[in-house]
């Protein structure tokens, strides 16, 4: 699990930069730090990590007449909210006279599975006369150039990578990058609170309490971090046991000063401060084993009640990188909607509508399979798809509900342009017909998932549709039986029927799917987007769509029993080793459904 990041971190994760590189900040990348913290106090990046790059350089070229280089790395993040394009982010010390530079600042950066990162590292060769903390890196001699995406350094083996540098005469210069994930990431905390003797400010009733833990920042300030549920009319409240990471609660120091308040909740947003108290994660252990209480007191200091740890226990998890650097793959499929309610692809009004011959465009099934696909290809290492239609019809013959894409009859993709040149294909040589059926398409997919693989391998199906299928009882029946496979089923609903509502039900957020034999999904597998909400924007389409993918990877592995695989170097690697899959993924679907995992629903 990685760890979930606060607000004051990403705010000062950019440490000045435009485009040019002139020590100054943009309003817009201002704007981005700010819904970044909004973001990571949610929880929506709950499996974002920080991680550490160094960086060095071989045989840069000498930019000084009399002696070498004094090289600097400075680098820049690929961002839409910053005109030009790119945001510094940091820059390393300077060397001097050094021409195979090994620089000792890490660039700390927030990883994020569901963006495709882009960075680019410029080095530069800083003169005496220049400030290498706030100079203009055009005013500086370039040494070379290079834009790598974050995910293939974390995905490559040792998390290390070497490229050549571009935009310098010296062809033979190269950098090597390495990332490390942040050590407490692995750290979670599970812990239970309780109080008694909260004030009653109600009238007709009790107090309605939840507890909301800040964390103190650098500057003092406070930041929320976790809020537990509320508990009606009771001013002795015992609140569910919750599991939070130790970056998230006090980022890794268990010194760190927290803030407990317990409020009595208001539906109209104006919650009422029952009482509060400052402590840390080692008090908190401590007031669980010693059975003791901390005193909650108003702004005043008037006494407010009692509160108490009554569990608290620290455990170390495997994060979803310690997955990838094992060699952990994600394998892509797609499905797309061929049905007749598309419309005709010749009408301008259709789904499908490419543009005439002299004004093509993307449909928005190609802008949802782009959006999704650049974000996943990162982590498949041969790149091979597998892409499937449904709702088709070939000239002369019968509807087919799961038809593979593309002109050799395989389904077999290479890459995203094989995916987008499959889909045409298809589109250009079926009819569109109908009706709307996922079963076929979802037992071709688990049939896929249960072949052996040389390595640990999750899989992700993406189901394009425009509107509810008509098999509905089935396709539950199948997810249910599927939620014990390493596979995860992403639905983006293309248009505007008002039927993609009914599609909310597979999303089982707040309710587990039960297929018709009465047996309840081992874990929610399932995320349902509407493309309309994200058009255009392929970025926002697969941070909503992607967002839940590592913790249901993780849910899995930690239902299975799986560790993190140990990715020897290719000399060390025992051949034997490399061709065994997973124990867990040899265990038939039949003998996993008889034993369900017993923390098949526990947070990982």
């Amino acid at each position: 699990m990685g760890c979930l990041a606060s607000k004051e971190e990403v705010a000062t994760k950019y440490k000045g930069g435009t485009g040019d590189g002139d020590g100054g900040r943009s309003a817009a990348s201002a704007r981005q730090e700010g819904d970044n913290a909004a973001a990571l106090v949610s929880g929506n990046l709950a499996f974002s990590s920080w991680v550490e790059v160094g960086v060095s350089a071989a045989d840069l070229k000498a930019a000084d007449t009399f002696s070498k280089s004094d090289p600097m790395a400075v680098l820049m993040e690929q961002s839409s909210q910053v005109h030009g394009g790119w945001v510094e982010v940091g820059r390393t010390e300077v060397i001097s006279n050094d021409q195979d530079p090994k620089f000792i600042k890490k660039f700390r950066l927030l990883y994020n599975f569901e963006a495709v990162q882009m960075y680019k590292l410029h080095l530069v060769d800083v003169d005496k006369q220049h400030n290498p903390e706030t100079c203009a890196v055009k005013s500086c001699d370039h040494l070379g150039d290079v834009e790598f995406r974050l995910s293939d350094v974390l995905t490559s083996s040792n998390r290390s990578v070497t490229l050549a540098l571009t935009n310098t005469s010296r062809k033979t210069s190269k950098v090597h990058l390495m990332a490390e994930e942040m050590s407490s990431a692995r750290e979670v905390l599970t812990m239970a609170l309780c109080a008694k003797g909260l004030k009653n400010v109600e009238v007709m009733s009790k107090s309605d309490p939840f507890l909301q833990i800040s964390r103190s920042t650098e500057a003092g300030a406070w930041v929320p971090v976790f809020k537990t549920e509320t508990i009606d009319n009771n001013l002795n409240p015992a609140w569910r046991a919750f599991t939070i990471k130790a970056t998230q609660l006090n980022n890794g120091d268990p010194n760190r000063p927290l803030l407990l308040s317990v409020y009595d909740h208001e539906d109209n947003g104006r919650h009422r401060l029952l009482g509060q108290v400052e402590t840390n994660a080692l008090k908190l252990k401590a007031l669980s084993e010693d059975k003791g209480s901390l005193q909650l007191s108003a702004p005043d200091g008037t006494a407010r009640g009692e509160i108490s740890v009554s569990s608290f226990s620290v455990e170390i998890k495997p994060t979803f990188l310690d997955y990838l650097q094992g060699g952990a793959e994600i394998s892509f499929m797609v499905a797309v909607d061929y049905t007749g309610s598309n419309r005709d692809p010749r009408d301008p009004a259709s789904l499908h509508y490419c543009g005439t011959e002299g004004e093509q465009r993307r449909t928005p099934y190609e802008e949802a399979i782009i959006g999704i696909a650049r974000v996943l290809e990162a982590y498949d290492s041969d790149k091979i798809f597998q892409g499937f239609g449904f709702g088709c019809k070939p000239p002369g013959g019968v509807v087919q509900h799961c038809a593979p894409l593309g002109a050799d009859g395989t389904g077999t993709c290479f890459g995203i342009a094989g995916v987008l040149h499959a889909y045409r294909h298809t589109l250009y040589t079926m009819a569109l017909s109908g009706p709307t059926l996922f079963a076929p398409l979802l037992r071709t997919a688990v049939s896929l998932v249960r072949q052996p693989t040389a390595g640990l391998k999750y899989h992700v199906l993406l189901i394009l549709t425009d509107g509810c299928i008509h098999d509905m009882q089935d396709t539950v029946d199948l997810i249910v039986e599927a939620s014990s496979l390493p596979l995860s089923i992403l639905i983006v609903g293309i248009g505007e029927s008002p039927e993609l509502a009914k599609m909310e039900v597979l999303d089982a957020d707040k309710k587990a799917l039960v297929s018709s034999r009465g047996v309840r999904a081992y874990r929610d597998t399932v995320q349902f987007v509407k493309f309309s909400e994200h058009r255009g924007d392929g970025y926002k389409l697969a941070k909503e769509l992607l967002a839940e993918l590592p913790g249901q990877f993780l849910e899995w592995t930690k239902a299975n029993n799986i560790l993190p695989p140990l990715r020897l170097p290719p000399q060390q690697q025992p051949p034997q080793q490399q061709q065994q899959p997973p124990q867990q993924q040899q265990q038939p679907l039949q003998q996993q459904q008889q034993q369900p995992p017993q923390q098949q629903h526990a947070v990982p």
